[in-house]
């Protein structure tokens, strides 16, 4: 009997987190939260580590929501990598910032 409760017990909780799942907004749960280490200045194109078009600077140690990371490596080495996302201070603007203003 006991077994028997746990399991629905067990379906409910897996049917409601479902219909919250479902029900929620996709990009909510996309990509992953970093936080900014500095005033990180924020870009609008980067093409080969060199990044253009200057937007705006986003505050210390406030989220910033990454959904990839673009990077060029030679032996084991980072040479330049870059996170595209949005800040919380302007969720409304994807663009990128240089990782190492970032910790993941």
């Amino acid at each position: 009997m006991r077994k028997k409760i746990a399991a629905s017990v067990a379906a409910v909780a897996l049917a409601a987190g479902a219909a919250v799942v479902l029900s929620g907004s996709a990009s909510a749960d996309d990509g992953w939260l970093c936080t900014t280490r500095d005033a990180t200045p924020v870009y609008a194109t980067m093409n080969n580590g060199q990044f253009s078009d200057y937007l705006f600077t986003l505050s210390p140690g406030r989220g910033f929501r990454a959904y990839h990371v673009e990077a060029y490596v030679v032996e084991d080495t980072v040479v330049w990598s870059a996170h595209y996302g949005h800040g919380a201070e302007r969720p409304d603007r994807n663009a990128y910032v240089r990782s190492e203003h970032l910790a993941c």
